[in-house]
C-alpha cells in the first residue's frame, strides 16, 4: 500500500506539472497535428484504395507518436533533475523503482490522451475515419497504448541516462530508437491490419507487440535503482 501511495502521489505530482503549464502538451498536440497535414497535403485530395490508405495512416500514425514520444520523454525529467529535485524525491523514502513506474505511467496516459484526439483527426484527413467501426477504432486505441506503454518502458530509463549528460536529448533519440523498433514494427504491423481488413490477421505481430512491451517494461523496472542513482 505504501508503494501504491507513492506511485499515485507522483503520478499527480507529474500530470499536474505538465498540464498546468500546457507547454509539453500544445508542442507534441501541433507536432502531431503538422506531421498529419503533411502527409495528408502531399498524398491527397485523391486517395489510393483502402488497402494503401491503411498503410499510409499507420506510418503517419507512428511517426507522429514516436516523435512526440521522444519530446515528452525529454520533458519528463526536467524538474527532477533540476536544482537536485530528484534527490530530494529520494531522501523522503521513494523507492527508484516506484518513482521509475510513475514515470513511465504518467508518459502513457499524457500519450495516450494525445493518441484519443490526434487518432481520429488523422483518419479524417486520410479518408479513412467513414469505414471505421467503433470496435476497430477501440481495437486501434489498444494496439497504441500496448506500444506506449512499451515505448515509455524503455524512454523512461533512457532518459534519466542521458538528461545528465551533454547533448541529452540528442543521445536520448539515437540510443532510444533502435531498441524500439520491434515495438514500432509490431505496433504499425497491428495498424495497417486493423485499418485494412478490420481485424488482426494472424497473432505474431501482437504477440511481438506486448511480448517486447513486457519484457522491456520488467528489465527497465529491475535496471531503475542503479540508473537513477547515477
Amino acid at each position: 500500500m505504501k508503494a501504491l501511495r507513492q506511485i499515485g502521489a507522483l503520478i499527480r505530482k507529474d500530470l499536474g506539472l505538465q498540464f498546468r503549464s500546457k507547454e509539453t502538451f500544445v508542442l507534441v498536440f501541433v507536432f502531431s497535428i503538422l506531421v498529419v497535414l503533411i502527409f495528408a497535403f502531399a498524398f491527397g485530395p485523391i486517395f489510393p484504395e483502402r488497402g494503401e490508405r491503411g498503410k499510409l495512416t499507420a506510418s503517419v500514425l507512428w511517426a507522429a507518436f514516436v516523435f512526440a514520444g521522444i519530446i515528452t520523454l525529454n520533458r519528463s525529467f526536467t524538474a527532477e533533475r533540476s536544482h537536485g529535485a530528484l534527490h530530494g524525491i529520494r531522501l523522503t523514502g521513494v523507492d527508484a523503482g516506484n518513482l521509475y513506474f510513475s514515470k513511465v505511467v504518467s508518459n502513457v496516459i499524457f500519450l495516450f490522451l494525445l493518441e484519443i484526439v490526434i487518432t481520429p483527426i488523422a483518419l479524417q484527413f486520410l479518408d479513412l475515419l467513414d469505414v471505421v467501426t467503433v470496435g476497430i477504432l477501440l481495437k486501434l486505441f489498444g494496439v497504441l497504448g500496448i506500444g506506449t506503454l512499451g515505448f515509455c518502458a524503455v524512454g523512461v530509463l533512457l532518459v534519466g541516462m542521458s538528461t545528465s549528460a551533454n547533448g541529452g536529448e540528442s543521445l536520448l533519440s539515437v540510443i532510444l530508437l533502435p531498441l524500439v523498433i520491434p515495438i514500432i514494427m509490431g505496433g504499425a504491423k497491428c495498424t495497417v491490419s486493423l485499418l485494412v481488413t478490420g481485424g488482426l490477421d494472424g497473432g505474431f505481430w501482437l504477440q511481438l507487440l506486448i511480448g517486447c512491451s513486457l519484457v522491456f517494461l520488467a528489465a527497465a523496472y529491475l535496471l531503475a535503482d542503479a540508473v537513477i542513482e547515477e
